[in-house]
């Protein structure tokens, strides 16, 4: 019997499978906590007979899975009573060092962020008709420590408040993203919003006065039960988010980096901003 499928018929329909350790589905679910913002820099992981204990695995592959988030640079694990397991901040890059990186990651970003369109703006119109006032508490929360972070040039030009900002983004999306009520768009956003976290954190140095740009205005949107500008609305600040980055590189290297694949609004097109 023929397949069915499309595709090319020399690749096969059904891959291998590679067995993963079990500090590997470890390591994973740490990492992924960390890019997600739950951990930012300075904050401990539990112990490891705590984590253990939550994660049902062994004290011995905690820690060969510590072991590897160490040599990622995403933790410090010190013994003693005064020790602990530490989530360390990002190394930023330097100016001259934020052209080449930002050159040698553009497929991973354009892909990401083609993904959070379709996916985001759905997952926003979702949220205008389903969203319950436990959501919106929820993006409300968000919405005030990412104005109180981006209230003052002071306060925009601290470092550390990078971090902590793009926690907070990160928990507002992920509120509509569960307020959409469709576990797939969850998942989906979940992935996107943890791919981000490496070319984010790299490449800003402060916060921009549009930092905190759209965030009001769809949280309006989806309180109002207006799906359609809440759809709209995500897909400015997505664009907007896109052109912030594009905008870090050379005028000369900007022509071939395009919007996405839909016609760029004039208000996508704003300065620089670490707002995701």
């Amino acid at each position: 019997m023929k397949s069915l499928f499309f595709g090319d018929p020399s690749e096969p329909l059904i891959n291998s499978i590679r067995a993963s350790a079990t500090y590997d589905l470890v390591v994973e679910q740490l990492r992924r906590a960390i890019f997600l913002g739950r951990f930012i820099p300075g904050d401990k992981l539990p112990p490891e007979r705590e984590l253990a204990s939550q994660m049902l695995v062994s004290r011995t592959t905690i820690r060969e899975a510590l072991r590897v988030l160490e040599g990622e640079g995403l933790i410090t694990v010190k013994r003693g009573a005064a020790g602990g397991l530490t989530v360390l901040g990002q190394g930023r890059l330097r100016p001259a060092e934020i052209e080449v990186y930002l050159e040698s990651q553009h497929e991973l970003i354009d892909s990401v962020f083609e993904f959070r369109v379709a996916n985001e703006c759905l997952a926003a119109s979702l949220a205008a008709t389903r969203r319950t006032k436990k959501h919106l508490d929820r993006m409300s929360k968000a919405l005030q420590i990412m104005a109180d972070l981006c209230s003052t040039p002071q306060t925009r030009a601290v470092t550390e408040n990078i971090a902590m900002f793009l926690s907070r983004d990160s928990e507002f999306h992920l509120a509509i993203a569960e307020a959409s009520s469709n576990k797939f768009l969850m998942a989906a956003i979940e992935e996107s919003r943890a791919a981000m976290f490496l070319p984010i954190g790299k490449v800003f140095t402060r916060l921009e006065d549009n930092a905190n740009d759209h965030h009001e205005a769809i949280y309006q949107a989806i309180k109002d039960r207006n799906p359609e500008l809440a759809a709209q609305t995500m897909r400015l600040h997505i664009e907007a988010t896109r052109a912030s980055l594009h905008n870090l590189l050379p005028k000369s290297r900007r022509t071939r980096k395009k919007q996405i694949s839909v016609p760029a609004k004039k208000s996508a097109r704003r300065k620089a901003s670490a707002s995701q």
